[in-house]
């Protein structure tokens, strides 16, 4: 026997029910009245006249400002000293008449490499400021320079004294030395008259010995028999101008033991 499915109809809504519930839906998922609304922003107007790139007046002015406003300044360069022609006794003189000592100064600058602040101020309170003191000191070392590279050129230059110096020290005995040490660090002639002296024996000791002009060797007996003979010898004024009269004083000195 085939059977029957019954089906029970859903009541018929009232009339105008499901657009009201699609309404009410409807308003529940909007949420607020305005929530998602936007608003469009208001419309600034440019100022009239305001020149591009500027949104104020304001603005313009600060930008002005800034132009206006000095530029940093590069720290200018340190300017050296020019040296000082002042020779130590006028210096000393001058400072004793203000009751300081130039040597206790000039010991601290040989100690040190420089003066202290103190010595810079009790200086300048005597009346020679920090510019006057390196201008002294400035040429002070200009002629220490001009005394050392002479006093080296009488060994053939720079690195022929150094040759000097180490042989020196490995032949010599303590009190020549001594005696080469005090003469160099004397005046300028008693210095170039030891290095002369000293540059003989090292030349004679290593076989160096310069023949005389005309090519012979020299007298056993022309030698100099004390060093006032050859301060005498360097004195005369051709043995800056002749260089054949200087070449014969030192090939007799080469042959000499005065020191």
């Amino acid at each position: 026997m085939e059977s029957i499915e019954i089906v029970t109809p859903n009541p018929s809504a009232p009339e105008g029910h499901d657009e009201a519930m699609i309404a009410a839906i409807d308003k529940a998922n909007a949420g607020p009245v305005g929530d998602n609304i936007t608003t469009p922003a208001e419309t600034v107007e440019r100022p009239e006249g305001l020149p591009e790139g500027f949104d104020s007046w304001d603005q313009l002015a600060k930008a002005y400002a800034d132009l206006k406003a000095p530029a940093a300044e590069t720290p200018a360069a340190p300017v050296e000293p020019e040296p000082s022609t002042a020779t130590p006794d006028e210096a000393s003189q001058a400072l004793e008449s203000k009751g300081l000592d130039l040597a206790e100064f000039s010991q601290e600058f040989d100690r040190t490499g420089a003066l202290s602040s103190e010595s810079y101020e009790r200086l300048a309170k005597a009346g020679y400021p920090r510019g006057v003191v390196d201008q002294y000191v400035a040429g002070q070392q200009a002629l220490a320079d001009q005394h050392i590279s002479a006093i080296k050129g009488e060994a053939g230059g720079v690195d022929e004294y150094a040759s000097l110096v180490t042989w020196a020290k490995a032949n010599l005995a303590p009190a020549q030395i001594e005696a080469f040490n005090t003469a160099v660090n004397g005046n300028l002639e008693q210095a170039k008259l030891a290095v002369n002296g000293l540059n003989a024996q090292y030349r004679a000791a290593i076989g160096t010995e310069p023949n005389l002009i005309g090519g012979g060797k020299a007298a056993a007996a022309d030698v100099f028999e004390s060093t006032s003979q050859v301060t005498e010898a360097m004195s005369d004024k051709r043995y800056r101008s002749d260089p054949a009269y200087r070449a014969k004083v030192q090939a007799k000195l080469l042959r000499s033991n005065v020191f």
